[in-house]
């Protein structure tokens, strides 16, 4: 049943006072709870923010704040635009590259805006048209200068419908703060400054719509116990109660520092060693699921709104790009008229991208929780320089109350200095994240410690017999540049081998498997269990295993659908299509001997393959280094400082067998392709020299 309006054009004359507004959908709604209900899929959980609306009446300056964490997995990349293709000009964070949605944002007025999901807002039998969340933010960022605007928007768009099922948390210049319970053709209105609908001076809102299930404005713990996101709600409205207790006020470092990053278990009690945990180290692995910083957080932003005699230009934004937890936030003022280069790019802001690839490190296999021994390091690291950045830019902020006539350059200047100063310090944390990630277990770089042994003997010929994996309908290139490389003059008989034949057992009669470049998962789900089984037995009784590019992908500990041959994982795989390019990789002593190239450094083609690093697991040996990359391919977003040192070919034994990982293509056309078929030789137990 299509769900009747809370309030529609018809109704909205008649209900004028939010006090009323609220009491009204409450009324009705407790009607509506009799008669339908709202499944909320699993698939919500993918998609919930976390919101806070916060009177002037409760900060220590009179401004209002308006936070969001966002959380999402549509678009992990975001980036901070400008946005001048409408009557206002606003700024605000978009999915990189796609600006006709807007997720947070400013405009010249003072307006803010942002928003948490909230499918109970929405009837399985409503039509999807109309605006959607994100282009509804948009809308009213180009054309709303008040909360009342963005309330006539609402009862304008309420007759022809949206898409929308959200919290929309506003604030203006004029100290206006409301949140919007928004559906397809209905909203509910709650006033942040009226004591009785907000009577601690703010309201949270998570991924529930309070009218959607008759509860007040500010529900309390015991009636949530069964809604989604209810532990998050819960957790946000404790922190800041507390902040608020015996006259208390919440100012804008609070919500950065305390509200953002906190991380707390499902009752409420922060983990030892965190913001809002007791002192003390940290829990070696913190679940992350339900967290208010969590394992789907892309960005966080809070609103400085202004006080009603300030410029409206004033309203800044404050940004945290990636996961709180692992970024820093950089204040974006309204005057700015050019972001930052570390806050925008088609492909997502550099800081945020850099705070993805340090979360994506820490995250435990399953991606659920995260392992925490890197998080005092960065806290330590780039909570001072925060604190730097906010003390100067409310400095900033004063200083141009005085001179309004230099506003405009010295703003301008100013975000690009501090940016500049955030950049420099998570470009620091990279850097040291991949040293750290490199000083794990390998084996000594010693020649003499990597002894092929012969573990299953070639054929009577002393031929070396080859599989190679090849799922394509017909022989795919990939097979054919293969073929080329391990020919019969050099002591190879190669065969095509499917999914299919793996399956079936056909490696019993091989010497060495090759998995060659393609889509490592792709090449997992098509091998299926019972195949990727098959190939971890080939190699514990003594075979070979030579993964290129895809295949080296597939050999490592690190994803789920991965076979686990060998000790490594991936660094940096949030940038896995981090584009193609040429390399030069610097080769071991012991990569020169068991490789048979004299070069210490060698050029080589390279395709989006695994930056290696030592994996940490116990249940297997540590691996050799055979070559390093010396120099990088940073295309699509990737940061040119992820590359360089990380580990390009490695040797590992898995029970009786070998396993020789290569990331890059020495098998092209032009290629290195003696270092294939070395590797082949090595991993099959034949010392032998190419020629």
């Amino acid at each position: 049943m299509p769900t009747p309006a809370l309030i529609d054009d018809r109704r909205a004359d008649h209900v004028t006072n939010p006090v009323q507004r609220f009491t009204a959908g409450r009324l009705w709604l407790t009607i509506l709870v009799g008669v339908s209900s709202l499944v909320v899929t699993s698939a919500t959980v993918l998609h919930g923010c976390t919101t806070a609306v916060i009177s002037g009446r409760v900060t220590p300056d009179g401004r209002p704040l308006l936070w969001k964490n966002r959380d999402t997995t549509s678009s992990v990349h975001n980036e901070v635009v400008v946005i001048d293709d409408g009557p206002l000009r606003a700024i605000g964070v978009i999915n990189a590259g796609h600006d006709t949605s807007v997720w947070m944002g400013m405009n010249e007025a003072g307006f803010c805006i942002e928003n948490s999901l909230s499918l109970d807002l929405r009837d399985d039998d409503d039509q999807r048209k109309g605006l959607g969340n994100g282009a509804l933010m948009k809308k009213a960022l180009q054309s709303c200068r008040k909360v009342e605007d963005f309330r006539r928007l609402l009862e304008q768009t309420n007759a022809f419908g949206r898409s929308t099922a959200a919290n929309f948390g506003v604030i203006d210049a004029s100290g206006g703060a409301s949140v919007f319970e928004t559906g397809p053709n209905q909203f509910q209105e709650f006033d942040i400054n009226d004591p009785v609908v907000a009577p601690d001076g703010f309201l949270v809102r998570t991924n529930f719509a309070t009218t959607a299930k008759a509860l007040p404005a500010d529900p309390d713990a015991d009636s949530l116990t069964d809604v989604y996101s209810g532990v998050r709600y819960c957790r946000a409205d404790d922190l800041l109660s507390k902040a608020t207790d015996s006259g208390g006020t919440i100012d804008l470092r609070f919500v950065l520092r305390h509200l953002a990053r906190d991380m707390a278990d499902t009752n409420g009690v922060g983990f030892p060693g965190t913001i809002n945990g007791q002192a003390g180290p940290l829990p070696p692995v913190i679940p992350i699921d339900k967290t208010i910083s969590r394992r789907t957080t892309v960005s966080a932003v809070v609103f400085h709104g202004v006080q009603k005699d300030e410029p409206c230009e004033s309203t800044t934004m404050w940004t945290i790009l990636g996961d709180p937890k692992y970024s820093i936030a950089v204040p974006v003022e309204m005057r700015c008229r050019v972001i930052a280069d570390p806050l925008e790019g088609s492909r997502g802001g550099e800081i945020g991208e850099i705070a993805l690839t340090l979360r994506d490190w820490t995250l435990t296999k399953d991606r659920h929780s995260i392992h925490t021994d890197a998080l005092p390091g960065i806290w330590a690291d780039l909570w001072p320089i925060e604190d730097q950045l906010i003390r100067q830019n409310l400095e900033h902020r004063d200083r141009m109350l005085d001179t309004p006539g230099s506003a405009l350059q010295a703003s301008h200047s100013q975000h690009e200095r501090l940016a500049a100063k955030a950049y420099t310090a998570m470009r620091r944390e990279l850097v040291q994240a991949k040293h750290a990630a490199l000083q794990h277990a390998t084996k000594p770089d010693e020649s003499e410690s990597l002894v092929p042994q012969s573990r299953r003997a070639a054929g009577s010929d002393g031929v070396i017999h080859v599989a190679i994996y090849d799922h394509a309908e017909s022989v795919h290139r990939r097979t054919k540049t293969l073929l080329s490389v391990l020919t019969s003059d050099h002591g190879f008989q190669c065969d095509r081998v499917s999914p299919g034949d793996i399956r079936d057992g056909v490696l019993s009669g091989y010497d060495v498997l090759v998995m060659p470049g393609g889509s490592a998962s792709g090449q997992s789900k098509k091998l299926q269990d019972q195949g990727r089984e098959q190939i971890r037995r080939f190699v514990d009784s003594g075979g070979g295993y030579l993964g290129i590019c895809a295949g080296a992908y597939l050999a490592t500990a690190h994803y789920d659908w991965s076979l686990g041959l060998i000790d490594a994982r991936v660094w940096d795989r949030i940038h896995w299509a981090r584009g193609n390019g040429p390399v030069t990789v610097s080769l071991s002593e012991m990569g020169q001997q068991c490789l048979g190239i004299s070069d210490s450094r060698v050029d080589v083609d390279y395709a989006q393959g695994p930056l290696l690093v030592p994996g940490r697991y116990d249940h297997l040996p540590d691996y050799n280094v055979i070559a390093k990359f010396q120099t990088a391919v940073a295309q699509k977003g990737a940061h040119e400082d992820a590359m360089a040192g990380t580990h390009a070919v490695i040797h590992g034994e898995f029970g009786d067998g070998q396993v020789v990982c290569i990331s890059p293509h020495p098998e092209f056309p032009g290629g290195p392709n003696q270092m294939v078929r070395a590797a082949v030789r090595l991993v099959a137990g034949d010392t032998e020299d190419d020629d």
